[in-house]
Order: structure tokens, then C-alpha cells, then sequence
């Protein structure tokens, strides 16, 4: 017969406390490992410029480091200004007016964020290379010789600006559309009660509540730029990331590749910190009251705002897919010998594309995994402690996809050579290139489960990892799937992570790209590249639809 014993109350409670002692201990732990592993690369990336010979500092300061300083800062500069233009008035023109067809345009508007710069990058270089399409068309339907036909120069700075902007403004775009959507009308109609004109009610009230965003994005923007490899490469424009690469790959110097990250790490710790200073004050913003904002009618501005939006998502989307497109069929329909010899077939992309899609699958999963120990200290033990941990698992972000490659070939090539060159490297090096985005994705997604909810369910005699199953998780799920598709996306378009840590013979769409591309066999680089951008869209768009449903459930239950 069986027995039933009943502890009495107090034992009871004494049993819980010791459980919740001990699993906040196991969450503590787990948290500080991952910000010590975090900082690794950092720190063997600081500790390896330090131990440079002098002779190689004084002669990177003395000819490189002003000039790539100089041209880094200078597309940083221009690239935040103009993605800044084009993501605020476009985010005026499609929340703020009546501008036909406004939920379209915020989707594709949102689009390009799938379509890597260098994949951008290429399609600019075949449009207006000499022999290119436009020269092309320009001989044979309007009379020009050969070569004397105008085209615009792309390899240098303002064509670097342009490309990465069209690509980018998405950032500065969904951020300052959210806060627009969320102005309160009231605001605005006290300041023309007050006698303020229209202009002088967007310039002293509605841009002022709108800046935190744009600069945040402008922030992103800045950190995107500062950590671009393929763009620059493939626009022959010279910054740091393109001459560490050119260190490193030439086997010039290991250690001047360490100078030039540190002196870049340097460069974009403000951004990232400046970042994370905006995300931390926007969330202090509370809302009591709110009413939806008031529409501008364009009236005969109208054709003008849908000429600007509609040039503006062809630049950015239509044309890229176009490009990409065309060239594709051209392979397959009508292949030349260099296709030939580079094998272009089904088999070969669809071969890339699982290789990427499995790759980026493994690493977003397990940087969402160890993102959850950090980003649950932070939350629920808020503190001096728990923030300088969130700035250690966020450090990464500092460090572009190139120095993170850098960093881990150094390291595993010097005290783990047997695991050098494997796909565990790579796997590796991708989750902490990672990581940063999905700690800051965990942290927004935990936010909102109330700590009373858990606090009930441990009362109850759940154990931490229980409570988390049953009563975090499905709450959190719409957040942290969020995260994951954010960090999906991110590691199928790595391209410097990937060259630097892929094993041999272990080719994923942005290599296949990079390599085609870097041959100038266009043709090949095309399948892809289009492959790539069709995969992450359908990505986006299906985890959309499948996060409202999630919410929607939540929200009934």
C-alpha cells in the first residue's frame, strides 16, 4: 500500500527556498561563463596589438591607419547621413500622410534589410561597368561608340555610400515608423492651439519625439558600416576591415591585423554603447493616454511622394532582384563556356543553400540558447553587476564579422590546432559574432513575462528550469522567435566570419557569391545571390506570420 507523507509548511517552504537558491546559482554561473567567453576574442584581439613590435606600430601610424581612418570615418559619416534622409522621409511619407497603399510600402520598404550590400554592390558594378548593361543598351539603342557613352564612377566613395545606404536605411526606417504610429495627436494639436504653424509643429514637437529613434537606427547604421567587408571589397574602397582582411589573408602580418582591429574596435565601441544607452532610455517612455496622430493630406504633392517612395524601393529592391534575376536565366538558358566550367546547375545552389540554411539554423539556435542566461540575470536581477555582464556578452558587437573570424583563427590555430579548419570552429565563431543580437532580443522578449507569474509557479513547488518550461517560455516565445529570425538572417548573409573559419570544401551561398563575384563571372555570382535573398525574404515573412499568430493566441488565452 502506498504511503503519502506531508511535510509540514514550513519544511515546505524551506525546500522551495533551497531550490531557488540553488538554480539562481546555476543561472549566475551560466551567465558569467557565457560574458567570459564573450570577451575572449575581444581581449586576445587587445592583448595580441600590445605584444606587436613597436617597429610595426610606428610603421602602420606612420602610412595606413590615417588613411584608413580618414576613409572609414568618412562612409560612416555619409552612409548615417544619407540612410537617416532616406529612412525618416520615407517613414513620414507612409505613416504621417495619405499616401496611397501605405501597408505595402512599409513591407517593402522593409525588404531590403534581406539583401546583403555586397550582393547590392554587385549588381551596381554590372549595371554600370564599362561593357556592362547600361553600356550595352546605350550602343546598341542610342548610337554611342564603345566606351564614350557617360556612366557614373561607383568605386569610390559616394558610390560605396549609396549602395550601403540603399541597403541599410531599413534600420533608421522601422524604428522612426514605430514612433510616428505611436506619437500622441493631442502634442501636436496643443502646439497649433498654442499658434504654431504646421512646419513649426514637425520641427518643435514631432521631430524632437522622433529623434531617439532615428538616432538609434542612425547608431545600427554606423555600426553596419563600420563593420562592412564585402561592399568595400567588391567596390575597391579602402577601410579597415578591407585591410585587415588583406593582412591576414596575404599573410603579411598577423600582428598588423591585430593593430588595425584594435585601432577599429575603438572606432565603434562608441556606437555600440551609444546604442545601448538610446535602447535603455526609450525604454523609460510611458504612454497614460493616446490618440492616433492626424494624416497631411498631399493633395497635388501626391504623384511627387509616390515617384519618391516607388524610385526609392526600385533602387533598393526591384533592381537588385531584376539584376540577379536576368542574370540567372542567362546562365541556365544560355550558358557560355565559363559557365560550363564552373558547373552551373540546380544541384549546386540547392547544395549552397542547405549548407547556409543549416549553418544559420545551428548557430541563430544556439546563440538564442546561451543569450538566455545573461539576458535573465539582467532582467530579473537588475543592477551594477548584471549590466556590466550584459556589456561583456555585448562586446562582440564591437567587433565586425572580420575581426571575429581573425580573432578565433588566431586562437584555435595556437592552443586548439586539432579543431582548426572544422566546421565546430566556424559553428562557433558564427553563435558569438551572434551573440550580442540575441542577448539584446532575449532581454526585450523576458521583459514583459511579470515576475509574479514565476514567483507563483516556484511558490507552487516548481523548480527554476520548470518554471521557465511552463510559465517564461510561452510567454517570451513571440519575442525570442523574433530574436532568432533576426539572428537567422544575420548568419546566412556572414561573409567574413564564413571566409576566414569555413573548413575546406564547406561553401555557403554569400562564399559561392564572394568567390563568382571576385572572378568577375557574374553569371555564377547571380544564382546565389538570388537564391540568398529569396530564401531570407520567405524566412522573414513566414516567421511573421507565424510570431502574429503566436501573439494573437497569447493574447485569448
Amino acid at each position: 500500500m502506498k504511503r503519502t507523507i506531508f511535510l509540514p509548511r514550513a519544511q515546505t517552504a524551506r525546500a522551495s527556498i533551497t531550490l531557488w537558491r540553488a538554480s539562481s546559482a546555476a543561472l549566475g554561473s551560466a551567465a558569467v561563463l557565457v560574458g567570459i567567453l564573450a570577451i575572449v576574442p575581444l581581449v586576445y584581439i587587445v592583448i595580441r596589438a600590445l605584444e606587436a613590435d613597436a617597429a610595426v606600430w610606428e610603421r602602420l601610424w606612420s602610412r595606413q591607419i590615417p588613411v584608413l581612418a580618414g576613409n572609414t570615418l568618412a562612409l560612416t559619416v555619409t552612409t548615417v547621413f544619407l540612410s537617416a534622409l532616406f529612412g525618416i522621409g520615407a517613414a513620414w511619407l507612409v505613416e504621417r500622410t495619405d499616401l496611397p497603399g501605405a501597408r505595402v510600402w512599409r513591407v517593402m520598404l522593409a525588404l531590403p534589410l534581406a539583401i546583403p550590400a555586397y550582393v547590392a554592390a554587385i549588381c551596381w558594378l554590372i549595371l554600370l561597368r564599362r561593357g556592362g548593361f547600361v553600356d550595352q543598351v546605350a550602343m546598341e539603342w542610342l548610337g554611342f561608340a564603345r566606351g564614350t557613352f557617360p556612366l557614373p564612377q561607383i568605386t569610390n566613395l559616394w558610390g560605396a555610400t549609396i549602395v550601403i545606404s540603399l541597403c541599410v536605411f531599413p534600420y533608421v526606417f522601422l524604428p522612426v515608423g514605430a514612433a510616428l504610429r505611436s506619437l500622441d495627436r493631442s502634442l501636436e494639436e496643443a502646439a497649433r492651439i498654442a499658434g504654431l504653424s504646421a512646419w513649426a509643429t514637425l520641427r518643435r514637437v514631432a521631430l524632437p519625439l522622433i529623434m531617439p529613434a532615428a538616432a538609434g537606427g542612425a547608431l545600427l547604421v554606423a555600426l553596419y558600416v563600420l563593420s562592412d567587408f564585402g561592399t568595400v571589397a567588391m567596390l575597391r574602397y579602402r577601410t579597415f576591415t578591407l585591410a585587415i582582411f588583406q593582412q591576414f589573408a596575404g599573410q603579411v602580418d598577423r600582428s598588423a591585423a591585430a593593430i588595425l582591429s584594435f585601432i577599429l574596435i575603438g572606432m565603434a565601441t562608441p556606437a555600440l554603447y551609444g546604442a545601448a544607452w538610446l535602447a535603455r532610455r526609450e525604454r523609460q517612455v510611458t504612454r497614460t493616454r493616446w490618440q492616433p496622430p492626424r494624416l497631411v493630406h498631399l493633395g497635388r504633392w501626391r504623384p511627387l511622394a509616390l515617384l519618391a517612395i516607388g524610385g526609392l524601393t526600385f533602387f533598393s529592391l526591384g533592381l537588385p532582384l531584376l539584376t540577379l534575376g536576368g542574370l540567372t536565366l542567362q546562365g541556365w538558358l544560355f550558358p557560355t563556356e565559363v559557365d560550363r566550367i564552373w558547373e552551373v546547375n540546380n544541384a549546386g545552389v540547392l547544395r549552397h543553400a542547405l549548407n547556409s540554411v543549416g549553418l544559420a539554423v545551428t548557430a541563430a539556435t544556439g546563440a538564442i540558447a546561451l543569450a538566455i542566461f545573461p539576458a535573465l540575470v539582467a532582467v530579473r536581477r537588475p543592477g551594477r553587476w548584471s549590466s556590466l555582464l550584459l556589456a561583456a556578452c555585448q562586446s562582440p558587437f564591437a567587433l565586425p564579422g572580420i575581426i571575429v573570424g581573425l580573432s578565433f583563427v588566431l586562437l584555435f590555430n595556437r592552443w586548439m590546432p586539432a579543431l582548426y579548419g572544422t566546421l565546430v570552429v566556424l559553428v562557433i565563431g558564427l553563435v558569438f559574432r551572434l551573440l550580442p543580437q540575441a542577448v539584446t532580443a532575449n532581454e526585450s522578449a523576458l521583459r514583459i513575462v511579470s515576475p509574479s507569474l514565476e514567483q507563483a509557479a516556484r511558490t507552487l513547488g516548481q523548480s527554476g528550469a520548470r518554471t521557465f518550461q511552463r510559465v517564461t517560455l510561452p510567454v517570451a516565445a513571440p519575442g525570442l522567435l523574433a530574436g532568432w529570425v533576426l539572428c537567422f538572417v544575420t548568419a546566412m548573409k556572414e561573409l567574413p566570419t564564413v571566409i576566414l573559419l569555413r573548413p575546406p570544401g564547406f561553401d555557403t551561398l554569400p562564399v559561392r557569391i564572394w568567390v563568382a563575384a571576385s572572378e568577375s563571372v557574374h553569371t555564377q555570382a547571380a544564382p546565389p545571390a538570388f537564391a540568398l535573398i529569396a530564401v531570407t525574404i520567405a524566412t522573414l515573412l513566414l516567421v511573421t506570420r507565424y510570431r502574429a499568430g503566436m501573439e494573437k493566441a497569447l493574447s485569448q488565452s
